[in-house]
């Protein structure tokens, strides 16, 4: 069926300049298995459109070429922006998968499921500027939601339902533009936003529709745009791991043990144990001993 395959609406001149990545997309789409037929044409057509344009654009069907997610995100994202939400999101789901099959060192396996009693590592400054530039692309679903979910989580490592119930009228201004949010719950409190996300959490502000900033406040709503953000592996943006982020961010910058505990809420021996050693490096021993002095 995958030698015999003629995609339906196409012109004589795309069908022609298939001719020149037949083979290499076949090829593609045996590694990624289909369950059936339908998935096969599904995968055809889209890996096909995407190998075409490329080979248009940069005469090459190299796999770590077409297949690299970066690519992958620009061409659903950018170059088929007038597209609907549905068929980018079909597409980008569509191509992962012939991705992972076809380019396994482009798309690494997930990392096992973190434990609820094993720490969340922290992302990387490389990895945390790659979510606030994927969270300000133009042109793409939700954008005040990711705008929202990329600043509170990073910013002020909130959980999932907090994002989701937060609002505008919860977050105040101090001096230097610096803001302040309240959040609701169980755990409410009194949290800033770090420096570095207080430009992306304005910027969610300027946006928000009727006070909201994520239209509903179920916890898979949060969940839902998370995972559609993405640093360019293609993994999605761990909450827990960008509250990691956060706490990380605060020992560095010497925020005391008792003035953290008071924003994050519970914080584990484990957690501590886990992320200290990163805030300890910042460290001499004249100044820890400084430190140690005010007691």
């Amino acid at each position: 069926m995958l030698d015999r395959w003629r995609p339906e609406g196409w012109s004589e001149n795309d069908l022609g300049a298939l001719e020149a990545v037949r083979a290499t997309v076949r090829d593609w789409i045996v590694k990624a298995a289909p369950r059936n037929p339908d998935v096969a044409r599904r995968l055809l057509r889209t890996t096909a459109l995407l190998a075409l344009w490329a080979y248009r654009n940069w005469g090459t069907t190299d796999v770590a070429v077409v297949l690299d997610p970066r690519n992958v995100e620009h061409w659903v994202m950018s170059v088929n922006s007038h597209q609907s939400q549905a068929w980018r999101e079909n597409t980008r789901e569509a191509l992962r998968t012939v991705g992972r099959a076809a380019y396994p060192a482009g798309w690494p396996s997930p990392p096992p499921q973190v434990g609820r009693t094993t720490v969340a590592a922290p992302y990387d400054s490389v990895d945390e500027t790659a979510f606030v530039r994927a969270a300000k692309l133009a042109g793409r679903f939700n954008r005040v939601g990711r705008l929202w979910v990329v600043g509170g989580a990073f910013g002020r490592g909130l959980y999932g339902r907090e994002l989701a119930l937060a609002g505008v009228d919860d977050l105040e201004e101090v001096s230097g533009r610096r803001l302040i949010v309240r959040t609701k719950g169980p755990k409410a409190r009194l949290v800033p936003i770090r420096h570095a996300h207080t430009e992306v959490v304005l910027e969610a502000l300027d946006h928000a529709h009727n006070g909201r900033f994520i239209k509903t406040t179920g916890r898979n709503s949060v969940y839902r745009i998370s995972s559609l953000l993405d640093s360019g592996d293609g993994k999605g943006l761990s909450l827990r791991k960008a509250r990691s982020t956060w706490l990380q961010a605060h020992l560095v910058a010497g925020t005391s043990l008792a003035a953290l505990r008071w924003l994050a809420g519970p914080i584990t021996a484990t957690t501590l144990e886990a992320l200290l050693p990163e805030a300890a490096d910042h460290l001499d021993n004249e100044t820890a001993v400084a430190e140690g002095l005010r007691a």
